[in-house]
This record gives C-alpha cells, structure tokens and sequence, in this order.
C-alpha cells in the first residue's frame, strides 16, 4: 500500500514561467537612487557579483560604512579597489571595511556577528547574498554544504544580527533599519520531497537523492518558508522595528554555480538569451534594502513586492512553513542557545 503524502505539493510551474519571461524580457529593475547617507551597511558575499554590484551602489548612495563580509580578504582587498576606482564622487577609502565572513563555518559566522555587535554603533542594512550552487556533494559540520550555506548559516546570521538592527532603530529613530535576505526565482519549481520526511534535514543528508538544481530550489524555498513564519511569530508593532524582506534579482551573470564542469546545455542557452547585467541585478538588492514598509515579510522583485508560490499561502503552505520553521530554529538553538529568546520568539 502507498504512503500517504501528508504535504502535497504540485508547483504551478506555467505560471511561474510566465512570471519569470515577463520579468527578465520586460522588465528592468530601476536605477537606485535613494539616500543611505549616515547609514552602515553589510553585504555578504560582496567580492564578486552581485554583492559587488550591490556595494559599489551603496557606496555611491553615500552609505556611511560599508562592510564587504567576504570568505577570502584579499578578494575582499580587490573588490574594494574596483568599487573605489569606479565611484568618483567619493574620496573616502576608509568608509569600504573588509571583514572576514565564511557561512560554512558556524564559528565565522558568530564571530562576524559578535563583531558587528562590538565594534558597530548601528546595522542600518543586512544584505544577505552568499550563497551557492553547486553539484558537489560536499558534508559540513553534519549537513551538505549548500543546505549549510544557504540556509543553516545565513539565517543564523540574521537572527544573530537582528537585535542589533532593532537597537539601531532605537538609538536612531530616523532610521529604517532593513534585513534582506536573497532567495530566488527557483523555489518555485520545486515539489520539495523532503518536507514529508520526519526529520527534513536528515532527508536533506541523504546524498542518493542529491542534485545540484534540485537541492539549490529546495534551499531557496527553505529560505522563503522560515522568513514567513519568523514574521508571524515575531512579538513586533504594527510597526516593526525592522523591515524583513526576500528579494528575487532574477537570472543574472554571476559567480552563483560553484562547480568546475561545464553547465548543461539548457542552462547555458537560458542564460545566454536571458541573463540580466550583474549591475542590473545587484539593483534588485539596493531597492530592497530601501523598500517602504509595505514590503515587510514580503518577497521583492524587480524592485516590488510579488507573491511567491501560490501553494505557500494555502493550509499545506501554513503546516510546511511551520515545520520548516521549527526543525531550523532547533538546529540554530544548539548553534547558538538562546538566539530564539534574544529576538523575541
């Protein structure tokens, strides 16, 4: 006899097609153009890419520190230069920090967040870009890498530094304090198997059922799923202290697939024909972290709030985001005891 299948999830892949021409072939995110004077900011993965991009626009949107949170220094060092020798405007060399950040490591990413907590008066801005996709199987103090970068350590890293960005708003009322975190696209196209299973991080560990894009769109989701819910369980006003947001950047030319082989030829083909600038993407992320309060616990893209797959708001969505939600914060918990309690859940 069959199992049953408690979560049942059938993606609308058309619709999500539709979504995703119309955005890459018709739509062009808008130049930012909004202040961020007096402001610090914090972009993750900003050595290369799209993080790149999104700093070098910080920096010209005159943000008063920037920090490129990189996993190697000295292509932190070069990015650095890059955004110096292309922003003219600004002759402050000292406002661009190097800090070191390696999201597959729980000690780093702590350590980042310990620091930022010392030696930063405000967080204005946390942009959180690092991430990968790869077709390695690769197992990182007990789960596959991408699950380890993507997930585990980018949302600790939020939480850990979601205290902070609160603090920033009480001690500068006229700040809108923004944590944006980057998904995509993809967590639409996957039926997310792995949410049946008891333990959905154990299933995630199974390397005979690993594939490279299949387990990146299962991260993507993951990402989607545990900010909706942190938005509901979280003890704010109807103003919140911090606008939370997802953002979409669309298919862009990046750094994102790690692997050494060549892509299949699908993907080479799609990226050819609709491939967004890394500049154009990088915008994606700036708007979001400027974006009004109507975008809190929303999904961004092309600079404006749009609904993720359509399954996640119906009951099945609620009972999967509410186990997404607390199989994580276990895991964060052991990371970090008492991360829950210091952000109000």
């Amino acid at each position: 006899m069959a199992q049953s299948v408690e979560f049942l999830i059938a993606p609308k892949l058309g619709t999500g097609l539709r979504l995703f021409f119309h955005s890459q072939l018709f739509v062009t995110p808008a130049f930012p153009t909004q202040s961020f004077a007096n402001q610090t900011v914090i972009v993750t993965g900003s050595n290369t890419g799209l993080g790149l991009e999104a700093a070098r626009h910080f920096y010209r949107l005159n943000c008063a520190r920037l920090i490129l949170a990189v996993r190697t220094v000295s292509k932190g060092e070069a990015a650095k230069e890059n955004i110096l020798g292309s922003v003219r405007q600004r002759t402050d060399p000292d406002a661009i920090e190097i800090w070191p950040l390696n999201l597959s490591s729980t000690a780093s990413t702590l350590a980042f967040a310990d620091r930022a907590k010392t030696e930063l008066s405000r967080v204005d801005v946390l942009v959180e870009n690092a991430g990968i996709n790869t077709a390695d199987w690769v197992i990182v103090e007990g789960y596959e890498q991408a699950v380890q970068v993507n997930v585990l350590n980018t949302l600790l890293l939020a939480l850990s530094l979601l205290p902070k960005l609160t603090e920033t708003k009480t001690s500068f009322p006229d700040s809108t304090p923004h944590l944006v975190i980057v998904s995509s696209e993809a967590h639409r196209l996957t039926k997310f198997p792995e949410i049946n299973a008891p333990d959905l991080y154990a299933q995630l560990n199974n390397k005979a059922d690993f594939s490279q894009q299949p387990r990146y769109q299962a991260t993507k989701l993951i990402e989607v799923l545990f900010t909706r819910e942190l938005i509901t369980r979280l003890k704010t006003p109807a103003t919140p202290p911090v606008i939370i947001n997802l953002v979409n950047p669309g298919l862009c030319t990046s750094d994102l697939d790690r692997r050494g082989a060549p892509q299949p030829l699908l993907m080479r083909i799609l990226h050819r024909l609709f491939d967004r600038t890394t500049e154009v993407g990088g915008r994606t992320f700036v708007l979001a972290a400027s974006a009004p309060l109507s975008s809190h616990g929303e999904f961004q893209s092309d600079g404006e709030n749009q609904d993720v797959e359509s399954w996640v708001y119906t009951d099945v969505g609620k009972r999967a985001q509410k186990k997404v939600f607390d199989q994580t914060l276990k895991i964060l918990e052991l990371r970090k005891p008492g991360i829950a309690r210091e952000v109000g859940l």
